[in-house]
């Protein structure tokens, strides 16, 4: 199969504007609707803003909350392009998924982590034994939990560990249900904001921070899907480069979608572990992801250890600039 150039995509200049154009052959065989996976303050909430255009091919938004309902709708032939965490993929090599990974993106880490309530007496990580502790299952939180405590010395046994879906667990923490709580993003700044909270322990060093672009095999294998897919992608980085030159604009309509005001937005754009890039696949984003494999073997909640390479495809790289 051969790999995507911006010159298969790209007619001229920049993707801003009318400049991304399917080529015609694979235009004619776009019948079927691109379907992408959106949620809020996922990068559909700002296509428009960042000025882009309508792309000239059918899409369809498929409104679903994350991790293993976007897992069950690609593995179900219902979703075509999703952006997920690294832990997913990994669930689904062992139950044999066609997942194909075709991109990553680099987050931040400096707002994530375990976050306690002030003054609660836990200063450190050997003062969470015996204490309840929320998480969401399956997720970039169940692997920095378990990584966390892995590298100091103790497992979830040593803890209360209780899985919520993230907002239940920030509802938790607010009325004193839980002791701690791993979250990241405008959820951590939130917590400290409003909720007494502060985080006594960073990802930093335990989690890569990336997440990543999945799409399948059978998606792949359809020429204009594919073409989609391409033209898609450099509208997603694109897009999240344009929120890196306004982030007034950003933080303003993430407000409007989930009420937390638009300061903390712009906390957290400021006090960001770095730029937020899509990129191509790489070798740090696959080493990264077998640490958070091998994490999940060594904890004995994967039954084999997983080799997390055959995941990925690389037949974009050159078209992201990778």
């Amino acid at each position: 199969m051969t790999a995507f150039t911006r010159r298969h995509v790209l007619r001229a200049g920049s993707l801003l504007g009318a400049g991304a154009l399917l080529p015609s052959w694979a235009s004619a065989q776009a019948a079927d609707p691109l379907r992408v996976w959106r949620y809020k303050g996922t990068i559909a909430y700002f296509l428009e803003q960042a000025g882009l255009a309508t792309p000239p091919y059918p899409l369809e938004w498929v409104d679903i909350a994350g991790g293993n309902l976007v897992l069950e709708a690609l593995t179900s032939n219902s979703l075509d392009y999703a952006f997920m965490s690294e832990i997913p993929p990994i669930f689904a090599s062992i139950a044999n998924a066609p997942l194909a990974l075709i991109a990553s993106y680099s987050g931040d880490n400096n707002k994530t982590g375990i976050v306690v309530k002030r003054n609660s007496g836990i200063a450190q990580i050997g003062d969470l034994r015996g204490k309840r502790i929320s998480y969401v299952r399956a997720t970039n939180t169940h692997y920095l939990l378990l990584n966390i405590l892995r590298r100091n010395g103790m497992t979830l046994a040593d803890v209360q560990a209780i899985p919520l879906p993230a907002q239940d667990g920030l509802t938790a923490f607010q009325n004193g249900h839980i002791d701690a709580l791993v979250t990241g993003g405008i959820s951590a700044i939130h917590a400290e904001a409003n909720l007494d909270g502060v985080l006594m322990q960073s990802a930093e060093g335990y989690y890569s921070g990336n997440y990543l672009i999945a799409t399948t095999h059978a998606v792949l294998a359809q020429p204009g899907k594919r073409a989609a897919i391409a033209d898609f992608l450099l509208r997603e980085k694109s897009a999240w480069d344009w929120i890196e030159q306004h982030p007034e604009q950003w933080a303003a309509r993430s407000e409007q979608l989930t009420k937390i005001p638009k300061a903390l937005y712009l906390q957290q754009f400021e006090q960001r572990s770095q730029p937020a890039r899509l990129k191509a696949v790489d070798e740090a984003a696959i080493v990264a992801q077998q640490e958070v494999a091998d994490v999940f073997h060594e904890s004995g909640l994967i039954r084999r250890k997983v080799d997390v390479r055959p995941l990925w495809d690389a037949q974009f790289t050159e078209l992201l600039g990778g």
